[in-house]
């Protein structure tokens, strides 16, 4: 069986922790906007978005996700949500069309690089490379996942340890819950 590239570890183990962070979180807390910002169901979409926007479409040729391409979610967008079982099922179909491909290439794979015509000026000026760009989706998973624990402690909710596979993967550690 294929071994994943350190690159789809750290997105893997993002996802992971996300997970970890909203378990607990009760579906109205998902879609609740704490002092006028985005709620935890928006951020979910957001940070999928991206992925389903570079790697998906760009590099696995296949149709955007119907509800997360909203411009909604995008930069920019509102921080609402409406419907968080429609959302989760969006970023479960995302990740379940980008979890072969990661299994698909090895570290030479990697470096496969696109012309690219997003909003992402860095990428317009160099294309968009396959390995960069997970990377930087796993970096954007733990940014945003810095914000949903700290909003967690806002609404009550316990911190808990993040992030844990995330960080715990960037040494190359072993980490369980």
């Amino acid at each position: 069986m294929p071994s994943l590239t350190m690159p789809a570890i750290l997105l893997v183990t993002a996802w992971d922790d996300l997970d970890w962070a909203i378990a607990d979180v009760s579906a109205d807390d998902m879609l609740r906007q704490i002092d006028g910002t985005s709620c935890f169901a928006w951020t979910l979409a957001h940070v999928t978005f991206q992925v389903d926007s570079w790697i998906n479409r760009r590099f696995q040729h296949l149709p955007l996700d119907p509800l997360l391409s909203s411009p909604r979610f995008g930069i920019g967008g509102d921080g609402g949500a409406d419907d968080w079982p429609a959302i989760r099922d969006a970023i479960s179909s995302v990740r379940d069309r980008l979890r072969p491909y990661l299994l698909s290439f090895d570290e030479a794979g990697l470096d496969l690089t696109l012309q690219y015509d997003g909003s992402y000026k860095p990428f317009r000026e160099t294309g968009i490379n396959l390995r960069i760009a997970i990377v930087q989706c796993a970096i954007h998973h733990v940014f945003h996942l810095g914000e949903i624990v700290a909003k967690r402690e806002l609404i009550g909710y316990d911190t808990g340890a993040f992030p844990g596979a995330f960080g715990a993967a960037l040494v190359g550690a072993h980490y369980q819950r």
